[in-house]
């Protein structure tokens, strides 16, 4: 099993409904073993790698061997951010992301909201400038939600039901929209996005990589600890 910090990246991988969005892994061990991994390099043998198919890498340095001095980095094929005039400035958007049956889960943040917008958006008309996997599997990750709340929650009328089966699934879920928001985050034409695990929060913006990251991390392996005995 992968060391603690990497648990739920574990469980992510694990899960039938998450392969869709794996492109390749590295350094991530047993808990992977039904998919293939690449051979590390010598100098990156204490560094998890997982590369998406929505043109997003997550670099976990030193994560293997839990050192003190873990560094999260995120890539993707897109050119930097090289925002400087007050046009393009102004032109940046923040969003929030969160589980709400029937919605897109997408919506602007209430700071960029204008008197003619809505709060609530449509994920085509945010992500359509993103290469089409991304849109295409971010409506797959809500879609999933969103077929799961109607068969345990609404189908059954019982609203206090978990939506998903097991907690393995909901860290999955909860994972690859972390990776999904992080995508849209980094991109030049975003400034932040406020993506929402359960009842937690996360401020997603470019040089909180490693902290934000860490702390998503974390509270995965808490709801994992909490939940995992009485399954």
């Amino acid at each position: 099993m992968a060391p603690g910090i990497l648990k739920p990246l574990a469980v992510f991988c694990s899960q039938s409904q998450s392969q869709k969005y794996i492109k390749k892994i590295r350094n991530l061990g047993d808990a992977w073993r039904t998919l293939s991994e690449e051979a590390a390099a010598e100098s990156d043998r204490n560094s998890a790698v997982i590369e998406t198919q929505f043109d997003f890498t997550m670099k976990i340095a030193n994560a293997v061997a839990e050192s003190e001095s873990i560094l999260v980095e995120m890539t993707t094929s897109e050119a930097p951010s090289s925002l400087e005039s007050p046009a393009q400035i102004k032109s940046v958007r923040h969003y929030r992301i969160f589980a709400d049956y029937g919605t897109d889960f997408i919506w602007r943040s209430l700071d960029d909201i204008t008197h003619d917008e809505d709060s609530h958006v449509e994920s085509e008309e945010v992500l359509s400038s993103f290469p089409s996997s991304v849109l295409d599997l971010y409506d797959a990750w809500v879609q999933q939600y969103t077929d799961n709340f109607k068969k345990r929650c609404e189908d059954t009328q019982d609203y206090s039901a978990n939506v998903f089966s097991t907690v393995s699934e909901e860290v999955a879920w909860n994972v690859a929209g972390y990776l999904l928001a992080w995508r849209i985050a980094i991109a030049p034409q975003i400034g932040c996005v406020e993506f929402s695990a359960g009842h937690s929060k996360y401020l997603l913006e470019r040089g909180k990589e490693t902290s934000v990251t860490l702390e998503f991390l974390k509270d995965q392996v808490r709801l994992l600890a909490d939940r995992e005995p009485s399954e």
